[in-house]
């Protein structure tokens, strides 16, 4: 069968068992789905998680697209730490969503920056990664402090459900500043929020000391780090999606995999709209005295 002018090999193929959800559905959900991910993701790396036997089978990341056989994967180089460029792979079109499909993709991850100026990036991501124990609620009420935090320096900021156990907030930022300055801006809003409540948060990934507790991961804003896509599918059970929402809506979600492909696929039929439109157009200047002030600010 052809999704979006790409043959979809062994279409039957259940790639979400539980739920009988199919490597055509994953196809026609991307297809589908393209109108609201394609401008979050277009322009910029993507690392892909694999999983050519389902979401069940053996599941691994690729970074590196070297010419193959089947659907060709859209491809541009990028410099890697040793200056030796790679191929990774990008999507501008359905049709580049879908060949990622058909060689096994269900989670496509971005980079924070884009090809045209990859050490100058346009998004700071916060991911609250709860451990044993976080309450949803919790973590409900922990992003909208990670909101105000933004806000008393005048920064806005966009969540949405990462489709795992977590919430993501991004804030868009002009690209004037090097990765080094951004990374330490995340850190410095991560450590402020664990010395003001060390008992709900950690900035550090130990997994000894995370029980309870939120991390706030700010390790995602280096050159090379990746997040999982506005929109994008996630393999876990259920097929959950990673949908970006409005801050009034986040208040009534019951669960952090509240969405997956079906439901999704059901709203874009009744003309959903991406919550995240505004964010598109939205510049936003981020200096280290940022970084200073949330270091100084309750110390």
């Amino acid at each position: 069968m052809k999704v979006a002018g790409v043959t979809v090999t062994n279409p039957e193929r259940e790639v979400f068992p539980e739920i009988h959800l199919t490597k055509a559905a994953l196809a026609e959900f991307y297809e589908a789905v393209a109108p609201l991910m394609l401008p979050h993701i277009r322009g910029r790396p993507i690392s892909a998680l694999r999983c050519p036997s389902g979401r069940t089978g053996e599941c691994f990341f690729q970074k590196h697209w070297p010419p193959k056989g089947g659907a060709k994967i859209a491809t541009k180089p990028v410099a890697e730490g040793d200056g030796e460029p790679e191929p990774y792979a990008f999507a501008t079109t359905a049709r580049d969503l879908v060949a990622l499909v058909q060689h096994g993709v269900i989670e496509a991850h971005i980079w924070g920056s884009r090809f045209d100026a990859m050490d100058k990036p346009d998004r700071l991501i916060l991911d609250l990664d709860p451990g044993p124990g976080v309450s949803w609620r919790s973590i409900k009420s922990a992003a909208f402090e990670v909101r105000e935090l933004f806000d008393t320096l005048g920064l806005k900021s966009w969540g949405k459900l990462t489709g795992g156990k977590g919430i993501h907030v991004v804030v868009p930022i002009e690209r004037r500043v090097e990765w080094r300055i951004v990374s330490a801006f995340a850190r410095a809003a991560a450590e402020r929020l664990t010395r003001n409540n060390p008992t709900l948060y950690v900035s550090k990934a130990a997994k000894a000391i995370r029980d309870k507790r939120i991390f706030v991961d700010w390790m995602r804003n280096s050159r090379g780090a990746t997040y999982a896509a506005p929109w994008c599918a996630r393999a876990r059970e259920g097929a959950p999606v990673s949908v970006p929402l409005h801050w009034d809506e986040l208040s009534s979600i019951t669960k952090p995999d509240q969405f997956n492909i079906p439901r999704v696929v059901k709203m874009i039929a009744k003309g959903h709209a991406d919550p995240w439109t505004d964010m598109l157009s939205t510049r936003q200047r981020l200096t280290s005295d940022m970084a200073v002030q949330l270091l100084a600010e309750g110390a």
